[in-house]
């Protein structure tokens, strides 16, 4: 039945671009991150895919408490912790690994059995404990309940950048008189390097085949196929104009496809002209995105029937290059999918 636009998720890719940020730091542990539902890949079937997985980190209670729910039985990590006390009960019920950036949750979670990580501000300066608020929460808590010290990196896309190393240190200086294990590897300082001496690592983005260094090429298979049915093949004259606003003009007659997909779906509404389609061969985005349908160009001598899928992003054209013609990040286009998507699991 043609509907409409669908995702592939290739489950294979995901594992093989796990491993990869396994072998990349082989002596830390692997705190898998499926935060929105794994940048919307589907945070309950990756999950059971990263049966080796040391941990998984989600941002909130609710995503956690979801994949509890699902069967996930790996410790679970909430990387924004709780907010009140009915939120640190549920944590509790569920068993569930809890952040510290700020001292109110320090008195929220002083009594009860959660572990815990807390969370140093080394430079990011959004969300973390300063060196004293660190001291205090050790004086406060049980060593046994702490899982250790984390931090976040300001400029892990500019590997040549002082200020990693300069967190980094920051970082380890304030893990060292506890001897706790550290954890500040996104995903690329991982494929760059930077924090791979921590003793936990923390690959997101990296986990669905995308590259956040890329003069660094890293192997990475992406994990999502986005496609979108034809609909309609027409003909257009020269001089024509496609969509709303009349911004595209057809430089002479020639053949277009429509496609059952628009910003409705989460393909953005800011995608420029020639963005780059795959149907059998390159084509091009014509004309603004509407809430439902995308135009593009189409192959005179070979037009395509209705039904054919058109990719807008996967293999043969990256995720990068769409989101570069957006002015977004892969990131914005990947948890952007809309709930009319189907979702299909393979490999």
């Amino acid at each position: 039945m043609i509907e409409g636009p669908r995702a592939k998720i290739d489950l294979a890719a995901i594992e093989q671009n796990f491993n990869l940020a396994s072998g990349a730091a082989p002596d830390s542990k692997v705190m898998a991150v499926l935060k929105a539902d794994a940048y919307g890949h589907g945070a309950a079937q990756i999950a059971s895919r990263l049966a080796s997985a040391d941990a998984f980190a989600v941002a909130r209670l609710g995503e956690a408490i979801d994949l509890r729910k699902a069967g996930v039985n790996q410790p679970l990590v909430v990387l924004e912790g709780i907010f009140d006390v009915a939120g640190a009960r549920l944590a509790a019920t569920y068993d569930l690994d809890l952040v510290i950036h700020a001292l109110y949750q320090l008195d929220l979670l002083v009594e009860g059995q959660c572990k815990l990580w807390l969370k140093l501000d080394t430079g990011m300066n959004r969300l973390g404990l300063t060196s004293d608020d660190l001291t205090r929460c050790l004086r406060a808590l049980p060593e046994h309940r702490i899982r250790g010290v984390m931090s976040h990196l300001s400029d892990a896309d500019d590997p040549k950048n002082p200020k990693n190393a300069e967190q980094l240190a920051r970082l380890k200086a304030a893990a060292a008189p506890g001897g706790l294990p550290t954890c500040l590897g996104n995903s690329a300082s991982i494929i760059s390097g930077a924090a791979n001496v921590c003793e936990w690592i923390r690959p997101g983005l990296m986990l669905y085949g995308i590259d956040p260094v890329s003069e660094n090429p890293s192997g990475l298979c992406p994990a999502m196929t986005f496609k979108a049915p034809v609909i309609a093949v027409n003909r257009v004259r020269a001089g024509a104009t496609i969509g709303y606003g009349s911004t595209w003009r057809a430089p002479a007659e020639m053949t277009v496809a429509v496609l059952a997909v628009g910003y409705a779906d989460g393909y953005p509404r800011e995608i420029g002209p020639s963005t780059p389609v795959w149907l059998g061969r390159q084509e091009w985005v014509l004309g603004r995105v509407s809430m439902d349908l995308v135009v593009i160009s189409a192959s005179q001598e070979d037009p395509p029937s209705i039904g054919d899928e058109a990719e807008l992003w996967g293999l043969n054209v990256s995720v990068d290059r769409v989101a570069a013609s957006a002015n977004t990040l892969p990131y914005v286009l990947l948890c952007g999918l809309g709930r009319r998507v189907q979702r299909e699991f393979v490999g």
